[in-house]
């Protein structure tokens, strides 16, 4: 701002001396603005020949952002890249073998005990409908020996399948039980069994190697999801708890198998006599979700059991 006031100064006093020269008969108020000015050449100025040039300001700050420019054309395709190589083979999907079943044989030899069993490894799903089935061979269709049961916070007799005696089969969906007698079945010799319920049919039923043997009234009641299910012993309390050496299944079970819905007689034949199994099911006692205790294991035969 000084260097401004002292320039516009300056040049009157050059408009008023004319050709004098600096310090040469300057008057008094001439001297007294060179002294509050003397910072600022002005050789230049008295010259009258010269312009002065002030010091370089600050950078002024940038501008407002402005508008955005039009799209550009499209790029040239590039060129095709390598071919990647193989990928390693996936996981089979949910059907197995040539007719489509698991075909894993689980084997329990022993009776009278509470520590030979197959735990399923996996979620019980929360069904209002469905289909037991698999193949089952015993010496011994008595004292109510129980191939399969569920047990959970809400019933401790969810869902269980136990033979009483060779003509007498017991199902219990959601703490009710239902006997259904049936053909004397023979020791040692290979049945398919499947059983059903559901609940919007109202309907409860049993079939004995592909045939319907009964069809019972049904009050509706539903097997909750969760808890634990296992093979070979009835329980009495969650996990494994209160097991009794009486009622433990000894013999064979193969392929067992659940569905969240009633199977038709046309697929519950296919089961008996091709292995061929639906494979929307539920549950499957696989080995990778299969857990075995005490004496209890496994076999996978060459072929699957069919009528």
């Amino acid at each position: 701002m000084k260097m401004m006031y002292c320039i516009v100064l300056m040049g009157f006093m050059v408009f008023f001396a004319g050709e004098r020269t600096y310090g040469q008969g300057t008057s008094a108020p001439e001297q007294q603005l060179l002294q509050v000015c003397s910072p600022v050449s002005i050789s230049g100025i008295q010259s009258g020949q010269n312009i002065y040039r002030g010091e370089k300001g600050e950078q002024g700050k940038a501008g407002k952002k402005g508008p955005k420019g039009e799209d550009g054309l499209p790029g040239h395709k590039g060129e095709k890249g390598q071919s990647g190589s193989k990928g390693e083979r996936g996981l089979p999907g949910r059907r197995w073998g040539v007719a489509g079943c698991p075909t894993i044989t689980h084997r329990l030899p022993r009776d009278n005990q509470v520590t030979d069993y197959v735990w399923y490894r996996s979620y019980v799903p929360r069904m209002t409908e469905a289909t037991a089935c698999t193949w089952l061979e015993t010496s011994d269709y008595n004292h109510h020996a129980t191939w399969i049961s569920c047990a959970n916070s809400a019933n401790h007799n969810q869902f269980f399948m136990a033979f009483m005696n060779p003509t007498t089969i017991r199902l219990a969906v959601g703490g009710h039980t239902h006997d259904f007698t049936v053909p004397r079945l023979t020791t040692m010799q290979k049945v398919h069994i499947c059983a059903w319920f559901s609940s919007k049919r109202r309907e409860i039923g049993i079939s004995i190697n592909a045939k319907t043997i009964s069809v019972l009234p049904y009050g509706g009641e539903i097997m909750n999801g969760g808890g634990s299910l296992l093979l070979g012993q009835e329980q009495d309390g969650v996990n494994a708890g209160s097991l009794a050496a009486t009622q433990a299944f000894h013999g064979n079970i193969t392929n067992p198998m659940m569905w969240p819905r009633v199977l038709s007689e046309d697929e519950i034949s296919n089961l008996a006599h091709r292995c061929e199994c639906p494979d929307d099911f539920a549950i499957a006692f696989t080995l990778d979700r299969a857990e075995f205790f005490g004496a209890a294991t496994y076999s996978k035969p060459d072929i699957c059991p069919t009528l």
